[in-house]
């Protein structure tokens, strides 16, 4: 027999075992900051009464011009090797969607990490609904913002003045992406004078490089804050991987998140999906 379920406080351990045994031990402390953070939104299959699949369903904000809508992203989606092709996964996307139509939630998004894994999900329901402009930025040795570390609640004033539609990942939100993002060398960041930042910038690394995950300030600003990144970070050149539509122009887009819809919600054809958890 399989249920679907909230996860419990005596399913940890063998959560922690799934998470481990798909993502790898170079992600424990991720982990465990996410199981810390957001106990709360695990959810599982539980095969004779014992876990064998999982996803986080963190709760997010879509933030559209007719109003605000409840929503969760999906991260952690995972099966023990033991357990799959039994259709635990997509049994389990689909309680969870089905719980959250009970709760009036709008939708679920994730980010696919694979084009395999986008196919798949394409399969239950999911549909790709933004995109991320990549590439890579080279230092140019010209006039550079001043960067600060961003408090959560001074990034989320800014996001909503420079992207109020699209996904919002909200202040507890942003807290927890700032701390993913230390875990991996990255920070969130003010530009220009820490009292009257005229922008803001999310950062992780892929590697030794940094990669650069959301810019947002004015376009004729972009290069300074290109630049001041560069210097803050010692680092030649940056990866970029920013959702679209940004500051910086040109940048080949990709396919970057998927929604699928769990309430009567009309969305543009494209919507604004920054800081995937990924």
């Amino acid at each position: 027999m399989v249920c679907y379920t909230p996860a419990e406080p005596a399913d940890l351990p063998r959560l922690r075992e799934i998470f481990l045994l798909c993502f790898g031990q170079v992600a424990a402390a991720e982990m465990e900051l996410v199981f810390s953070r957001c106990g709360d939104a695990l959810w599982c299959a539980k095969a004779e009464g014992r876990p064998a699949a999982m996803l986080a369903a963190m709760p997010v904000t879509l933030a559209l011009p007719q109003g605000e809508y409840k929503a969760r992203y999906f991260y952690g989606v995972a099966t023990h090797p033991e357990a799959r092709r039994q259709g635990l996964c997509k049994n389990l996307l689909v309680a969870c969607c089905r719980w959250m139509t009970g709760q009036g939630e709008a939708a679920a998004l994730l980010r696919p990490d694979s084009e395999k894994n986008r196919s798949y999900y394409r399969e239950n329901g999911f549909a790709d609904c933004s995109t991320a402009g990549t590439g890579c930025y080279r230092q140019k040795g010209g006039a550079a913002a001043e960067l600060t570390p961003a408090d959560p609640v001074e990034y989320d004033r800014l996001r909503r003045k420079f992207a109020p539609w699209g996904l919002q990942w909200g202040r507890e939100g942003l807290s927890l992406q700032k701390e993913w993002m230390r875990l991996y060398g990255g920070d969130l960041w003010l530009l220009g004078d820490a009292e009257s930042p005229w922008g803001c910038a999310a950062v992780s690394r892929e590697g030794e490089s940094p990669l650069l995950r959301e810019l947002l300030c004015r376009p004729a600003d972009a290069e300074k804050a290109l630049e001041g990144l560069c210097r803050t970070l010692q680092a030649p050149e940056l990866g970029l991987a920013l959702p679209q539509p940004g500051p910086v122009e040109g940048l080949p887009a990709r396919p970057m998140m998927m929604l699928r819809k769990t309430g009567e919600i009309d969305l543009p054809e494209a919507i604004y999906t920054p800081l995937a958890m990924d």
